[in-house]
């Protein structure tokens, strides 16, 4: 399907009473689930609210993902006011959820859950954790010597001045070489067992890419691009202290983005099937009941 097409079709979607119970539910449950957090520091923090909005998109397309995100950040603000609004947060919203409509729409099932690959499964996942996990330690290991020796080449410099300086008193703090350490474990394991789950045959190679890019893509455009934009435009920090403190924000979505990418790997496979057995079987019962209305 095209480009055009997809926010075509995903308009379509609107005429049904179907789009619009199910997608007015998931944003109801966005906005919930925004009030629930684990935060695991001060700046990270585990949340589930991006499924809901990353399913409607999924199941209606970018265009209906769009006003969703529209209204779900709106909504949410009038709910939980939280400093001023501004309609740049609102459009971020909006393009990160339009970005999940155009990579997940209409794909299929990561996981069938058919009973021979649940039989399989079983044999076979402590197996792919284990390899993965130690995957992981050995990308983490590789990533904290090489920021290791960047911090501590970093730490020997000399006073600069001006952005330069800024930049090299953000990296000389070890923290970063942590917070490195931690993301390189993170992403061993998550492309490991994605290689590890499509070998054995229980996962769909090109809807599990599309997830992780779809992910991936939002935390480019949206946190890393249209936030901090957004932020300078609106007057809550400056340009100075945006480009000082990138590399902690840097690190910190490169932490989050793996284990967001798990959390929808895991979670919208099971919508997807439940959404397609349930409206499926309702078309087959209405067909039947055209053909044998005797039986009513």
């Amino acid at each position: 399907m095209s480009f055009l097409g997809k926010f075509k079709r995903s308009a379509l979607e609107l005429k049904t009473l179907r789009c619009i119970v199910l997608t007015g539910i998931l944003i109801g449950l966005d906005i919930v689930l925004k009030m629930f957090s684990i935060k695991l520091t001060a700046d990270l923090k585990v949340t589930f609210a991006f499924v809901a909005i990353a399913a409607i998109g999924m199941l209606f397309g970018p265009t209906v993902a769009f006003l969703a995100g529209t209204i779900t950040d709106i909504i949410g603000f009038m709910m939980n006011p939280d400093g001023g609004f501004s309609p740049l947060f609102t459009l971020i919203e909006a393009v990160g959820a339009m970005i999940y409509g155009l990579f997940l729409y209409e794909m299929k099932p990561v996981f069938s859950f058919r009973d021979n690959k649940i039989k399989r499964t079983s044999g076979t996942v402590l197996k792919d954790i284990l390899i993965s996990l130690g995957v992981g330690v050995a990308v983490g290991g590789v990533v904290f010597l090489i920021s290791f020796i960047i911090w501590n080449t970093v730490s020997n410099m000399g006073d600069a001045e001006g952005n330069t300086g800024k930049l090299i008193k953000v990296l000389a703090d070890v923290v970063i070489v942590y917070a490195s350490t931690i993301a390189g474990f993170l992403y061993g394991v998550l492309f490991t067992l994605i290689i590890r789950l499509n070998k054995d045959g229980l996962g769909e190679i090109g809807s599990t890419l599309r997830i992780v890019f779809s992910k991936i893509t939002v935390v480019v455009v949206c946190n890393l691009i249209m936030t901090p934009i957004a932020m300078i435009l609106s007057g809550y920090t400056t340009l100075d202290s945006t480009l000082a403190g990138y590399p902690l924000r840097l690190i910190k979505n490169g932490i989050q983005c793996p284990v967001d990418c798990l959390i929808l790997l895991f979670m919208l496979s099971p919508i997807l099937v439940a959404y397609k057995k349930v409206f499926r079987d309702n078309t087959n019962n209405k067909g039947r009941l055209k053909q044998n209305p005797e039986t009513v």
